[in-house]
């Protein structure tokens, strides 16, 4: 389904094409003039403009160049009546993707829009894409630790052995996903899409549609054909980030796509190529699983032809304040706030705290000293630690910064979270739905912590 305007002046003829349009499945919005689609454009960003040129008050292209900005990811299609070449000429150098001549054949505006809204589709994936890799890969990699030095000259060696299928596995927030870029920009690949999908935010009922792409009607939603990660990362990169949330029936398909590099979307019947580097990343013990028959053994000896572990932050310690100075500054950037530096109390903090949660706890302290820091530098009170520990003397920290005993009363946040969890589902009864609402999260976000704890 499609959000189009019409804008048409001619009462008939608009209220024809609103109903071809709404019996294709589309929600048309319509505009007799260019001062009423001006008012829906503030409202709303249409996916599909239908635009007419001759209106009572002005001309359509005029509209269209005034309001380009806002109509930069809106597919726009204009009416044109017989000898109005110039016109449609003028159009298309102004982005219009295509044009119709009046009087308009209901059938082939009903393929056309569907046409151009998979273009659209297509378009916008490929865009957001590109921008995601252009975010991802500016970011800075600190490795000033042995240890993972040693990780990426690993990565770098397989990356360059032309291996296609690599897996890392390391605890939740320990920067796989920065492995993973690292990958792609030492590969030959380097120029190409590196697309990432996080499998344990995706609905299991999306997810072959989000790996593999889907055609028009191969489900009830599926107005128009779309193209999957695979087919978006052609000839670059495709992390799966979490590849241990990817249910059961579906890994065959994965299983697949390593071995023959190639697939169908759903509801296809031909076969497509992947030219893609696959890198799977996961936190969960997949031998385990398989042990357990919730992860298939093929597809575990497919991935783990070279896997590569990525080490907890602890076990990287010199990374530490390298980490923490590279994050002050980019949110300084972002905050506008001016701090010179970490104080050498804050430091030895941090040297000295366990990182149960790894880089991504770092960088969520960092975020809030930043937030509640008041003074010219970061000192010890703004960093707000989820596990409270007993204070330190700076040379102890420097000496000994493995992390301290917590005081008695106090429990890791994992076993709360654990807790919580079953409380909820006891009060809902076991139903998932009811106990994600109990919990304030979504009912994938419940799924994934029922089975962490299940397997620990």
């Amino acid at each position: 389904m499609a959000f189009i305007l019409l804008v048409e002046d001619e009462k008939l003829l608009r209220w024809s094409l609103q109903q071809r349009l709404e019996k294709e499945g589309h929600e048309v919005h319509t505009a007799e003039d260019l001062a009423e689609a001006k008012r829906h454009l503030a409202e709303h960003r249409p996916d599909l403009m239908l635009l007419d040129l001759s209106l009572p008050d002005g001309h359509g292209l005029d509209f269209y160049e005034q309001n380009r900005s806002i109509l930069d990811e809106t597919v726009v299609l204009v009416m044109t009546a017989v000898g109005q070449v110039e016109d449609a000429v003028r159009a298309m150098k102004l982005g219009a993707l295509d044009f119709l001549s009046k009087p308009i054949d209901h059938r082939a505006l009903a393929d056309l829009v569907n046409r151009s809204i998979e273009v659209r589709a297509t378009k916008r994936d490929a865009g957001l894409a590109k921008r995601i890799q252009e975010q991802q890969l500016e970011e800075d990699v600190i490795a000033e630790s042995e240890e993972f030095r040693r990780t990426l000259e690993i990565a770098t060696d397989v990356t360059r052995s032309q291996v296609q299928t690599i897996l890392l596995l390391g605890e939740s927030g320990t920067g796989k996903n920065v492995v993973a870029r690292h990958i792609h920009r030492v590969s030959e690949r380097r120029d190409q899409p590196f697309f990432e999908v996080n499998c344990a935010a995706i609905p299991d009922q999306l997810m072959e549609s989000e790996l593999f792409g889907h055609e028009k009607g191969a489900f009830t939603d599926a107005k128009s054909s779309r193209k999957g990660s695979f087919e978006l990362a052609e000839g670059g990169t495709v992390l799966l980030d979490e590849v241990g949330e990817i249910r059961y029936d579906l890994q065959a398909k994965l299983l697949h796509l390593l071995e023959d590099r190639t697939f169908r979307r759903v509801g296809g019947a031909r076969e497509l190529r992947a030219d893609v580097t696959v890198v799977a990343a996961t936190n969960r013990n997949l031998r385990r699983m398989v042990e357990q028959k919730k992860f298939r053994d093929d597809l575990y000896y497919r991935l783990s032809v070279f896997p590569i572990e990525v080490p907890a932050l602890r076990d990287r310690r010199d990374d530490i304040l390298p980490l923490a100075r590279m994050f002050l500054k980019h949110l300084k950037k972002k905050t506008g706030r001016t701090f010179d530096c970490l104080t050498r109390d804050a430091e030895n903090v941090l040297l000295a705290y366990a990182w149960p949660g790894n880089v991504r706890e770092l960088r969520n302290v960092m975020e809030r000293a930043v937030i509640l820091e008041r003074g010219p530098h970061l000192e010890v009170g703004s960093l707000v630690l989820d596990c409270i520990q007993t204070v330190i003397s700076p040379d102890e920290a420097l000496t000994s910064p493995a992390p301290v005993e917590m005081p008695q009363g106090i429990v890791p946040l994992e076993e709360v979270e654990r807790e919580m969890v079953k409380r909820a589902m006891d009060a809902a009864g076991d139903n998932q739905t009811r106990a994600a609402e109990l919990l304030g999260v979504t009912r994938d976000q419940l799924r994934y912590r029922l089975k962490k704890f299940e397997e620990e």
